[in-house]
């Protein structure tokens, strides 16, 4: 039997919304890194949260990840942990930094981006290959032969999209197999937001009580937060839809960010 109208609209009023709840702890967590970093940019914030020796957020949380480590507040992080990643794998959450479609998962995570990387150059096999940053941040590549000086390859691209250069004509034209090969590995070793699976991508297990991950308590630490900040973008920039899934993500990423700042007063 179907419940009646007004038991419905109790149901509805009785679901908690924790998109307020995340983004008022996200808050208290951004004063804190800003206070304690004294560091004058978002990304220098995030990393000296991340990776500072003297980070409380570092000291404190690395040892709750630590395999063995079974108190209660180890035990309510790495749940929650689980929990997040568990309902970001049941959904396809996409959000869009710097015009690059990323998806919002610990499976594909920047944790390493280049700083201020401004180009790269290789020689090899008589060929030299050049990736550098030109007027406007794009990115122009060129493959030229060392002893005649002839261009190969030229590309000029408003942002790193290696399979647009893979697909140019003179790609297959003009470069043999093993020049090929070349281009594509020192180009994707150019990419400005190298991603990392830290669930599935072959590093040391770390065990926690419903899933397992395969990296380091510091790489875990740090694909945390970027996942945390990424999702704080989404809500800002309007890239959150009202689906119920979706939300769902903010209520284990708001139990993260309150273990945070337990371990941070």
């Amino acid at each position: 039997m179907a419940l009646p109208p007004h038991a419905q609209e109790w149901i509805s009023r009785a679901e908690i919304d924790y998109i307020g709840p995340f983004v008022k702890a996200w808050a208290a967590f951004n004063a804190w890194y800003r206070h304690d970093s004294a560091q004058t940019t978002e990304r220098a914030m995030l990393d000296f949260a991340i990776r500072h020796h003297n980070s409380r957020l570092r000291r404190h949380v690395l040892p709750l990840l630590a395999n063995g480590n079974g108190t209660a507040e180890a035990e309510r992080l790495k749940l929650a942990i689980c929990d997040l990643q568990q309902k970001l794998d049941a959904i396809h959450f996409e959000v869009t930094p710097k015009g690059r479609r990323e998806r919002v998962s610990l499976r594909e995570v920047c944790i390493n981006p280049p700083v201020n990387w401004q180009g790269d150059q290789q020689e090899r096999s008589g060929q030299r290959y050049v990736v550098r940053k030109v007027q406007g941040g794009q990115y122009e590549i060129t493959v030229t032969s060392i002893r005649t000086g002839q261009t190969k390859l030229t590309h000029v691209q408003a942002r790193y999209e290696p399979n647009e250069v893979y697909a140019l004509p003179e790609f297959t034209d003009n470069l043999s197999e093993a020049q090929r090969t070349t281009l594509r590995q020192f180009y994707d070793a150019c990419n400005p937001r190298p991603m990392t699976d830290l669930v599935q991508g072959g590093g040391p297990a770390l065990d926690m009580p419903t899933m397992q991950f395969q990296c380091t308590a510091e790489d875990l630490l740090a694909g945390l937060v970027e996942t945390l900040y990424a999702m704080r973008n989404a809500l800002l920039h309007g890239e959150v839809d009202p689906d119920e899934q979706v939300l769902a993500c903010y209520e284990p990423a708001y139990r993260i960010i309150t273990c945070f700042l337990s371990l941070l007063r």
